[in-house]
């Protein structure tokens, strides 16, 4: 039974270190999009992994939800964007791409760590592409939420989700 719960409480050691991630909903002309920040996920660890040569992606769900006081928040949309990075131990360059729903968006390469953690950190104004049209004067949120490869911890949970997430909402107005 130690076994099992000194298991459980060193596989959430790396994910309690991580800030939650900084939301920022951006209304403008009946559209939303969403900009976010998790510098606290590019750690000593992560650097570790990526200097190892492994291939780092950074996978950030982003949805547009209405809450609900009866029943579940209701998803009104939902985008996927990652950033990846591959560094060469040969020439000492990091290879860095972001992607939205799959497709690669931009690309770049630096040998600054610096401008590694904000590209793989940060995303500014994800456009959150919306079927249906916002009702005014009513609340909404955006929740952003993070999933490293490789993993970085080890759950038994199996409703487990990503290693951290943030909020935060609006009130939309028209």
């Amino acid at each position: 039974m130690a076994a099992v719960l000194a298991l459980l409480a060193g596989s959430g050691g790396l994910a309690a270190a991580i800030q939650p991630i900084e939301v920022t909903p951006v209304v403008a002309d009946g559209r939303v999009s969403a900009s976010f920040s998790v510098p606290s996920a590019f750690d000593e660890d992560v650097r570790e992994v990526i200097r190892s040569g492994l291939l780092v992606t950074f996978t950030f769900d982003v949805e547009l939800r209405r809450p609900s006081t009866v029943w579940f928040d209701r998803t009104i949309a939902r985008v996927v964007v990652a950033s990846s990075v591959k560094f060469d131990n040969l020439t000492g360059v990091y290879f860095v791409s972001k992607y939205e729903d799959g497709r690669v968006v931009w690309s770049d390469r630096t040998q600054d760590v610096a401008a590694l953690k904000a590209w793989l950190t940060t995303f500014d104004r994800v456009p959150l592409g919306i079927d249906t049209v916002l009702e005014p004067n009513a609340e909404y949120y955006v929740r952003v939420s993070l999933q490293t490869s490789p993993k970085r911890t080890m759950t038994l949970w199996p409703w487990a989700g990503g290693i951290t997430s943030g909020r935060a909402g609006f009130t939309f107005v028209r």
